[in-house]
């Protein structure tokens, strides 16, 4: 029987992603394999070298501020100058753009659909280009207590160790996993990968490395974080999905298109 926001086309390795994320709360493939070809991809590479040339002056001057290279300091919109947002703080949903198709192909969105287990729209998405820095001390492990709802990264170029990869503990996103992680946030101090190891074996911390091409999901209600690439810049097209009920909007209907054309999308 198909449960309720799965496709009837959901494709053998989509279920496979979707069995991993039940299981786990995240989940890696690839556009080849998740959508039978490569094409989309190239289209999205081509969307995002326009967009890169587009921000190239805005670019450079956020390069010389974390280089150290201004001293006055950061002018721009954004708190965070190694964060772009390709696609600026309300990014436009046109249905012929390619980073609109990707999260809205039937394999894409209906991995989310049949993981949630009901309908869902787009709650947000951009392309996210993170610049290289001198290195810090590790990013706080975070987690959402929001309703059901699911990431996804596709990497624009490749993610080693030194891009900032996503790191997970599975079944830290289930009822049981959550009640350890409450046992530790109780504690007052910040959680350690010694103490996420001890409750959860060591086998329970993944890191999502991989080259152009590769599709992370992952449940945002598990324990994650993302480190700040020292060697290469990141660059990924971010998605999120979430049901109906969840009230955040930040998307605005591109100029030439209709809302009503974009009923998969929560727009503002």
């Amino acid at each position: 029987m198909r449960r309720r926001g799965e496709p009837r086309t959901l494709s053998p390795e989509a279920r496979r992603v979707v069995a991993d994320l039940e299981r786990d709360g995240v989940a890696s493939t690839s556009v080849e394999a998740l959508l039978g070809s490569a094409a989309l991809l190239e289209d999205v590479l081509s969307r995002t070298d326009d967009l890169i040339a587009d921000q190239s002056a805005d670019i450079v001057r956020r390069r010389r501020l974390v280089a150290g290279g201004e001293p006055t300091g950061w002018a721009g919109p954004l708190h965070d100058p190694h964060a772009v947002e390709l696609l600026g703080a309300h990014p436009p949903v046109d249905p012929e753009d390619p980073y609109t198709r990707f999260l809205r192909h039937a394999q894409v969105a209906g991995v989310a659909g049949a993981y949630c287990r009901r309908d869902v729209r787009v709650l947000d998405m951009n392309g996210l280009l993170t610049l290289a820095a001198a290195p810090v001390r590790p990013t706080d492990w975070a987690r959402t207590a929001a309703g059901p709802s699911l990431e996804v990264a596709l990497h624009l170029t490749g993610v080693d160790e030194g891009t900032g990869p996503l790191h997970y503990v599975r079944a830290s996103h289930r009822r049981r996993g959550a009640r350890r992680v409450r046992h530790l946030e109780r504690s007052g101090h910040r959680l350690e990968d010694p103490d996420l190891l001890r409750e959860f074996g060591d086998a329970a911390h993944v890191v999502l490395h991989g080259g152009a091409g590769t599709v992370v999901f992952f449940d945002p209600r598990g324990l994650h974080r993302t480190g700040r690439p020292t060697t290469r810049d990141r660059l990924v097209l971010h998605g999120r999905f979430a049901t109906r009920s969840a009230d955040r909007t930040v998307l605005l209907p591109a100029d030439a298109g209709p809302r009503s054309a974009l009923a998969d999308s929560a727009l503002a």
